[in-house]
This record gives structure tokens, C-alpha cells and sequence, in this order.
């Protein structure tokens, strides 16, 4: 499998614990980790490379210089990296024909084969989920925003085809696409952006499987009738998405996951 990671020096331990919790559940493939990044220092960059090898995964970087965005919004709340997933396609080399893109803020507990092979219907280039977990009215009010007609998708995970997508995605249009909206538009610029310009060439998997969200377990539960208890969870789960600002890593703070975060992380 090939996946796709992007992160600054700030989440070398979160990628390090999603690594070692991917490497416990895949390691019947041979796995390389792609990182494309904006100049992480090259003693990190071998830390990086050193652990993965000890992982027995491989790990490629590619670094991103601030020329290839200089007509592109960069600011705090529009940082640089925001654009790496959504370029993926014209970024990766061209010998790859797909990735799977994981945020490092995730614990990988189960088998990811069946996803990594999964056929994209005709006319779809991406696979994501929509966390609709959250609620309907959430959903709506993301569908009104963004004048879409379809799930509004969470990029914490997605799987690429990188063939199709190297012809849809128009590294000049999304930079105007993020130029042209204003702050109050777009409340999470690059999902936002996805969702806009590539949901309706995006699959919907299920969040229970493939992105769930530890924060909204008692939903999960009560939306599945008891039948997605822990359990169930860590039976068929097969990634768990910490997201929100209270990071496991951060956080003192007790949640039914943090356990099993924890113990990847001193692992």
C-alpha cells in the first residue's frame, strides 16, 4: 500500500504512533509512506526515514518549495500545507496509480486491505467519508453553504485514484477557487475546497469503518441500536480519527479511546 501523509515538525510523534498502529494491523503488504511537506529539517527527515525502515515500511518525502504556491493565499488560517492533499494527484510521482491519504491525528486498528482495493465506480475519483454521525442538520447546512448536492465528505481519510484524478484537478483553479472566497466561506479551507470542486467525483464508505470520530462513540452506539459497542468497534473498526482540538497526545483529558492512544504512543 501507498500512503499519503502530510505534516509539519509539530506532528512527528502523532505520525510515529499512526505508523506503529497501521504497521500492527497491515503487516501482510508491503507498505511505503509518502510525506509531502514544506521543509522539515533533514535530521527529522532521517529520524523519520530511520524509524520507518525499523517499521519495515519504507518512507519517501517530497519537499514542496514556496515558489509552486506563490499565487496562491498563504496565511495563518491558509497555511501551505492545506493545498498538499488537494495536489496530491499532480504532486506523487506519476508511477503511482493510487494512495490512500491519512491525517496523523488516527490510529489504524484493523486490516485496510479491502478498502486499498475497492473499485471506484465510474465517474468517481476519490473515496472518503462523511461523518454524518454528527447529524442531519450539520450535513444540510454544509450542502446550503457550499451549494453542493451530496454528503459533505471529512478528508481526514481519503483514498485516490491518482490516474483519474491527474484529469480533474486543476492546480490553478483551486488557487483561484481559495483566492476568491472570503473567511466566513470557507470555515475549514481545504475540506471545504475538496467538498466544493470534488465531492460529486467522490464514493461515500462508512465512517464506522473507515473514519470514526472517538469523539461521538454514544452516537455510534445509539445510531446502530447497541450493535457498534467497543467490541464491535475494535473488531471492525478500522480507523479511529481523533479529531477535534483535544489531542490524545495533548490532553490529559479521558476519553473511551485515549487508552489505546496512549499505549501506540509509548509503544
Amino acid at each position: 500500500m501507498d500512503i499519503l501523509v502530510t505534516f509539519d515538525e509539530n506532528y512527528i510523534l502523532p505520525f510515529k504512533t499512526m505508523l506503529k498502529s497501521f504497521v500492527a494491523s497491515n503487516s501482510d503488504t508491503k507498505n511505503t509512506f509518502w510525506l509531502i511537506h514544506g521543509g522539515i529539517k533533514e535530521k527529522h527527515l532521517q529520524d523519520l526515514k530511520k524509524f520507518c525502515n525499523s517499521q519495515k515500511t519504507d518512507f519517501k518525502h517530497i519537499c514542496i518549495s514556496e515558489k509552486y504556491f506563490e499565487s496562491a493565499k498563504i496565511t495563518k488560517r491558509y497555511p501551505q500545507s492545506m493545498y498538499y492533499r488537494l495536489l496530491a494527484a499532480k504532486i506523487l510521482p506519476k508511477s503511482l496509480d493510487r494512495i490512500l491519504y491519512i491525517d496523523p491525528d488516527i490510529l489504524v486498528i484493523n486490516n485496510l486491505k479491502k478498502l486499498w482495493e475497492m473499485e471506484f465506480p465510474e465517474g468517481k475519483v476519490f473515496a472518503a467519508a462523511s461523518h454524518a454521525i454528527i447529524g442531519n442538520l450539520t450535513d444540510n447546512i454544509n450542502k446550503l453553504r457550499l451549494d453542493t448536492d451530496h454528503s459533505y465528505f471529512n478528508t481526514g481519510v481519503i483514498l485516490m485514484d491518482l490516474v483519474k484524478a491527474r484529469e480533474i484537478v486543476d492546480m490553478e483553479e483551486i488557487i483561484k477557487n481559495i483566492n476568491e472566497s472570503s473567511d466566513i466561506e470557507l470555515l475549514l479551507p481545504d475540506q471545504d475546497i475538496f467538498n466544493s470542486m470534488y465531492g460529486k467525483y467522490t464514493i461515500e464508505i462508512p465512517d464506522e469503518l473507515y473514519n470514526y470520530d472517538v469523539r461521538f462513540y454514544t452516537a455510534y452506539l445509539l445510531n446502530s441500536e447497541n450493535k457498534h459497542d467497543l467490541d464491535w468497534v475494535m473488531k471492525n473498526t478500522c480507523i479511529l480519527h481523533f479529531c477535534g482540538k483535544k489531542k490524545p497526545w495533548r490532553s490529559r483529558r479521558y476519553s473511551m479511546f485515549s487508552s489505546l492512544y496512549k499505549y501506540f504512543m509509548y509503544k
